[in-house]
């Protein structure tokens, strides 16, 4: 399969990849001692607080809505990509009016974005742009409503028991073990993926490492339904991408639910044998242009579960540019040049390879 662009253009992989580094929320200051300092310190730091219902939640990504030949923003703020979350508000505390409203919050995998999901009910601490825009994140104090009956109660304006911080819960966390069998494939670097229904986010709610005899384990998983995916090799040239039970299609698989508490330790993940493909093109420019010297091409897979499915490879002098081995499916081609004097123009090429 041969591919070619005509124009290069800045594009940074840094925007779609999972992020390395874990969120990290700024502790209380010392004086938060109970539940109730802990409430009225996120009342303090809150442009808006609410109670309501998770009515829809949308991905917006740069990546969805791209068109062939188009152009990709090279700054990573506008290409960010971000989960709408619209409610429907049941009670209002501060700084908002409207019954239905909407939000924004990270993707996960380390940007602070929470975990909303569709049908439940939270307590919403949001902060407010200078256009007004509402976002919210883990380190907000969001959190479902259940959860948060000391918080109601303060803002209620209710007389309730102020108790020391107390974040164990009692209920012994969710677990889910099993072993994932191949002919022939070396288990060294395999990981697994876990992706919980109806959350949009092509980032992975939970991930593990799979021992070099097969065997894994994940601990602490939220309850919830899951689609359970395996990859192994190098994060920029995956050599298997396979989904629960035994399938290579997304739209094939089983999904996992997980109760709370429960502990699963019976899962068996058949890997399938998978053929790879080898891609090779080249990066066109104008006559009167040069081609920088620090030129990739990049290819994303366009199944949101299979997003972490990339590959990335240098582009020689001549423009020809080669991936060895590529995994059957649909990819968006991006061309990257990390070279401030070149303009940003570009294109991009959807292929497909089964």
């Amino acid at each position: 399969m041969r591919i070619h662009f005509l124009f290069c253009t800045p594009v940074f992989l840094a925007a779609i990849c999972t992020p390395a580094l874990a969120c990290t929320c700024a502790p209380p200051p010392p004086e938060v001692k109970t539940d109730r300092d802990l409430t009225q310190w996120y009342v303090a730091g809150s442009d808006a607080i609410f109670e309501g219902t998770v009515k829809r939640i949308e991905l917006n990504w740069m990546f969805i809505d791209a068109k062939v030949g188009g152009l990709v923003p090279a700054d990573l703020d506008q290409g960010e990509a971000t989960i709408r979350v619209s409610f429907d508000a049941t009670r209002i505390y501060k700084g908002v009016e409207q019954k239905e409203l909407s939000l924004t919050t990270g993707i996960g995998g380390g940007d602070c974005g929470f975990d909303f999901e569709i049908g439940k009910q939270y307590l919403v601490y949001a902060f407010a742009d200078s256009s007004g825009h509402l976002s919210t994140g883990i380190c907000s104090g969001t959190a479902l409503l259940e959860d948060s009956q000391s918080a109601r109660s303060y803002l209620r304006g209710e007389q309730a028991e102020s108790g020391k911080i107390d974040k164990n819960t009692g209920i012994p966390p969710t677990k889910l073990c099993g072993h994932v069998a191949s002919t022939g494939m070396d288990m060294a670097g395999g990981q697994l993926f876990l992706f919980r229904t109806g959350r949009k986010s092509p980032i992975p709610t939970e991930e593990a490492q799979v021992a070099l005899d097969g065997s894994f384990c994940i601990e602490g998983v939220r309850p919830g339904i899951y689609t359970l995916a395996f990859m192994n090799g190098d994060e920029d040239s995956p050599t298997s991408y396979a989904f629960f039970p035994g399938t290579a299609k997304s739209s094939e698989a089983s999904t996992i639910e997980l109760r709370s508490g429960e502990a699963r330790s019976d899962l068996l993940f058949t890997v399938p044998p998978q053929p790879v493909f080898s891609v090779a093109g080249s990066v066109l420019i104008s006559k009167k242009a040069v081609l920088p010297a620090e030129c990739e091409v990049l290819l994303l897979n366009v199944d949101p579960l299979s997003v972490l499915v990339s590959y990335t490879t240098h582009v020689e002098s001549s423009g020809y540019f080669e991936f060895p081995q590529v995994l059957p499916g649909e990819y968006w081609a991006f061309v990257e040049v990390n070279d401030s004097d070149s303009a940003p123009i570009g294109s991009q090429e959807r292929s497909k390879w089964t």
